[in-house]
Formats: structure tokens, C-alpha cells, sequence
């Protein structure tokens, strides 16, 4: 395990001798693993050809003298000779046949192994009859000694070709390591620790003086020589960098003065733009709802005097009705005119209400002079006045803000608006049920009031937000109300208040965003007739739509 570490180890720290060492012992060892086998090639074929020459030399020796014996019919000579093949080297086995039914045998014949088998015929020689055949002779040989023997050599020469080739590998890698890769090594290190900032050391590799003029000399001169280049570059780099910085710094400052004066114009021309185009917007609605309430106002203003005459007349007529039906008190005709006439004075008040509403539409129509009040306190006296109808749904009115905040305004206007939202609140946020809450939170932004109005009734559709502020857009004129409400709120906010309000969307009911100014601009006060809050008058919100 620690030799598997060094190893992994040696190979990370100097890889390019693990390769020639690995090279060395590959191309030593294929080369040995040839001549080797080639070695036991031509050792077997000497092998195979003394085993030829010994039975050829049994054949030339063994086989007279065996017929003989066997024709003088002599079986201890025959078995003498028999025993006297057998010790011979690498024969196993022999066996003689005769005509006769005579049979010999020397030895165990072999049933595995590669053998070698040889039959010869033995005849004898008679003057009379000539060559006269007395059997057969069978000789067997067993290779396997040969293999053994090829075997033990082959081990042999791969343990001592090995031995040398790992320790040829050793001294070369050695002589490598010296004369090389721990030079390459240190100039490595020496890259590697070369840095721009670094380089007044030059490289000097620690050599005998004969090993100075060759390759390796060659490399640390050019580094050398490379470094004094970069020396002199860097230093004419540096100059020309602080020219260079030194320009850079005046161009990057008249740049940055150019950039803010630019974005500082920029910007004023956005603010502008944006000004412009909500001034454009605001002043838009605000003159065309102002030219719709003055229609309404102006109209309202004329038919005044016609309904005023005709509530006198039945005025009149009531009580010619009444006068009569006392004198003739089963007269039906008197009783149809007083209730007739009764009917009339009903319904000409009713209208003379509705146009005392119209006539509200028109701001201009506010006497009501500029003053310094305290918003908060004020709206406490609202919710005061407001008392009898809010006893009937017993809303929660939460005001969050500070305890004061002063303003130069008309209070009038701001009793106006509040009253119609709490109002809406109740009859269309709430359906004048009881409960409910009623959230008012006041801020300032500078010189702006930011007031936001919530309730958590049943909200307003988002197809109703941008024409909730028209003239009589209501969702219960069933009911009594003549969608003025928010539009006189509206009047109020954008011309004699000078501010805007707008509808905003809330997952949780109806949501109103007013945005006043702290102080009112100077202007002519308005000569007009006073405006009243009508109580029996309900203002419209369309809040309540399925």
C-alpha cells in the first residue's frame, strides 16, 4: 500500500521519468520476450534432433542383437536388453511382438503427456533363407522432461533478463533525473515563481562547468535573456502608462463633468416631460368633468326659477284645496284636487332638492373663504356631525397620521369630500349593514398631503375605476342617490383645492388616494353662492354592483 503511494506519488512529481522508466522496462521487456522465445525455438528443435540421433542410434545398435536373441529364442538376454533401452534418457516404454506368440515388455507405457512412438521391424539374417522376420520392437519416448526443461530455462532467462532490465531502467533514470528533469524541475519552479514584479533574480541551475554549453545552458540563457527584454519592455510600459494614466485622469474628469451635467439636463427634461404630461392629463379631466359640472350647474341654474313657480302655484292650489274641501267636505272633486295638489308640491320639492344638488357641481359656487386649520382635528368634528348616521351601521373610522397637521386651505371643502366618501362607504362599501372599517391615513411628502382612503366593503370593479368620478354613474338611483357625490368630490380636489384624487385598486374594498397641497396657491377669492351638504341627498358610488 505505501509502495502503491510512493509510486502515485513519484508519478505527480516528476511524470516525465515514470514515462521513460515505463518506456525502458516496455521496450526491455517485449525485446527479452522475443529473444527468449526464439531461444527456446531453436532449444526445442535440439532437443527434438537428440532424441532423433538416440533412436537412431538404438535402431543401429539394439536392433541386430535384439533379433538375434529373439531367433535364438533367449528371453533373460532379450529382457537384459530390454532393461538396458530403458535407461536410456526420456524412453518410457518398450514392447516386443513375435510370429511366434512370444511377448516382452520394459517399462510403463504412458497415458498422457506428448510422446513420441517409433515401431521396428527385427529380422534376422540366415545364410540358407536370407533375412527372416522374429517380431516387431515398439518404442515409446515421453517428451515431458524436454518441456521441463524448457520450462526451467525460460524462468530462468526471464528472471535474469528482468533483473537487468530493471536495473538498466534504475541507472538510466538516475543518470536521467541528474542530468535532466531536475534541471527542467528547477527551472519550473522558477517559472512559477516568476511574476512582473519579481524579476531582478536571474535563473542560475546548479552545474558542473563542463555541462555549460549545451542545451540545457541554452534554455537558461534564452530565459535570461527574455527576462532582461521584459525588464526593459516593463519599463518603458510604465512610462508610457503614467503618460497615459495622466491623460486618462483629465479625459475621465472633463468626461465625468460632461456626464453629470448631461444627466443633471437629462433629467430635468424628464421631470419636465413627466410634469407636463401630468399636468396635461390632470387638466384634461379636470376641464372636461369642470365644462360637464358646469353644464349641470348651468342648466340646473335655469329650470331654478320654472320649478320655483310652479311650487308656488301648488302651494297655492293645496290650500285653495283645502279651503274648499272644508266647505265641501263630500265634494270628491275637492278631495281629488288636494291630493293632486299635495302630489305636486311633493315632487316639485323632491326636484327642487335634486337641483340644489346640480347646482353643487359647480365649484365656483363656493363662498367659503381660506383659512389655516388642523386637518385631524377637523376631521373629528366631521365624524361628529356625521354621528346620527353612523350610529345606524357602527362603522370602525381608524385615522393614522400625526396628532396635527396645519394647512391653508377651504375646511369647507374637506367637510365636502370626506362627508361623501364615509357616506358611500356606508351605502355602497357596506350596503348599510352593520360593521365594517373605515381606514384614513394622512402623511406629508415635503409640501404635499397625501391622504389615503380605505374601506373594506365590497370594492369597486376595476371597469368602474376610471368613470366613478362622472356625473350620476351610481349603482342605486333606485334608492334615492343621484351619483353626484364623487363627482363634486372630484370638482373640489382638482380646481379649488388645487390637488388630484384618483381610484385605485384594492383586493380588500374601495380605495381612494388624495394629493393636496400643504399651502394653497394665491388666488382671487371665488363670488359665488354657498354650497350646503344635503344630508336627505345621498351621494352615488358605484360600489355595490354584483
Amino acid at each position: 500500500m505505501r509502495l502503491l503511494q510512493y509510486l502515485s506519488q513519484l508519478r505527480h512529481q516528476k511524470p516525465l521519468g515514470i514515462r521513460l522508466l515505463a518506456a525502458i522496462l516496455l521496450y526491455s521487456s517485449a525485446i527479452t520476450l522475443i529473444a527468449t522465445g526464439t531461444q527456446l525455438w531453436f532449444d526445442y528443435r535440439y532437443e527434438l534432433s537428440a532424441i532423433d540421433e538416440r533412436l537412431l542410434q538404438i535402431e543401429a545398435s539394439s536392433r541386430n542383437s535384439l533379433a538375434n536373441s529373439l531367433w535364438e529364442i533367449s528371453p533373460a538376454q532379450i529382457q537384459v536388453q530390454l532393461d538396458g533401452l530403458l535407461q536410456l534418457p526420456d524412453v518410457r516404454y518398450l514392447e516386443i511382438n513375435s510370429p511366434f506368440h512370444d511377448f516382452y515388455v520394459a517399462g510403463s507405457k504412458p497415458t498422457t503427456g506428448s510422446i513420441v512412438e517409433r515401431h521396428y521391424a527385427l529380422e534376422h539374417h540366415d545364410i540358407g533363407r536370407g533375412l527372416v522376420p522374429v517380431g516387431e520392437l515398439t518404442l515409446i519416448l515421453s517428451l515431458d522432461e524436454v518441456y521441463r526443461r524448457l520450462g526451467d530455462k525460460v524462468l530462468l532467462i526471464l528472471a535474469s533478463q528482468g533483473i537487468k532490465t530493471f536495473l538498466v531502467s534504475i541507472f538510466i533514470l538516475t543518470l536521467f533525473h541528474r542530468l535532466i528533469t531536475q534541471h527542467l524541475g528547477s527551472m519550473a519552479a522558477y517559472a512559477r515563481r516568476l511574476k512582473l514584479d519579481h524579476l531582478d533574480t536571474p535563473l542560475d541551475l546548479r552545474r558542473h562547468s563542463k555541462h555549460q554549453d549545451d542545451e540545457l545552458s541554452q534554455v537558461v540563457n534564452a530565459m535570461n535573456s527574455m527576462r532582461r527584454s521584459m525588464l526593459h519592455d516593463m519599463s518603458k510600459r510604465e512610462d508610457a502608462e503614467r503618460s497615459l494614466a495622466k491623460l486618462n485622469t483629465e479625459l475621465e474628469q472633463r468626461v465625468v463633468k460632461r456626464t453629470q451635467e448631461l444627466e443633471e439636463r437629462n433629467h430635468e427634461l424628464h421631470d419636465t416631460l413627466v410634469t407636463l404630461r401630468t399636468t396635461q392629463q390632470r387638466l384634461v379631466e379636470s376641464e372636461k368633468l369642470a365644462a360637464l359640472g358646469s353644464l349641470v350647474a348651468g342648466v340646473a341654474h335655469e329650470i331654478n326659477t320654472p320649478i320655483g313657480i310652479g311650487f308656488t302655484a301648488a302651494s297655492f292650489l293645496v290650500d285653495q284645496a283645502s279651503l274648499y274641501q272644508q266647505r265641501m267636505p263630500d265634494d270628491p272633486l275637492a278631495n281629488t284636487a288636494l291630493e293632486s295638489s299635495r302630489l305636486i308640491c311633493q315632487n316639485l320639492e323632491r326636484a327642487a332638492q335634486l337641483i340644489n344638488a346640480f347646482k353643487q357641481v359647480s365649484v365656483d359656487q363656493s363662498s367659503e373663504q381660506q383659512r389655516r386649520f388642523d386637518l385631524v382635528q377637523y376631521l373629528d368634528e366631521i365624524l361628529l356631525s356625521l354621528n346620527p348616521r353612523l350610529k345606524q351601521c357602527k362603522p370602525d373610522i381608524v385615522i393614522n397620521g400625526p396628532t396635527h397637521m396645519l394647512l391653508n386651505s377651504y375646511p369647507g371643502c374637506y367637510y365636502q369630500i370626506f362627508t361623501n366618501l364615509i357616506l358611500n362607504s356606508l351605502i355602497h362599501g357596506f350596503e348599510d349593514r352593520t360593521g365594517g372599517t373605515i381606514t384614513i391615513d394622512i402623511k406629508q411628502q415635503q409640501e404635499r398631503l397625501i391622504i389615503d382612503y380605505r374601506d373594506n366593503g365590497v370594492g369597486i370593479p376595476e371597469d368602474w375605476q376610471h368613470k366613478v368620478f362622472e356625473p350620476f354613474m351610481t349603482t342605486k338611483r333606485s334608492q334615492g342617490c343621484s351619483g353626484l357625490g364623487m363627482h363634486i368630490a372630484f370638482n373640489l380636489v382638482n380646481q379649488l383645492l388645487q390637488g388630484h384624487i384618483c381610484c385605485l385598486t384594492d383586493v380588500k374594498g374601495a380605495y381612494f388616494q388624495l394629493d393636496l397641497p400643504m399651502t394653497l396657491a394665491v388666488r382671487p377669492p371665488p363670488v359665488i353662492e354657498a354650497v350646503s351638504t344635503l344630508p336627505s341627498l345621498p351621494v352615488a358610488r358605484p360600489a355595490s354592483l354584483p
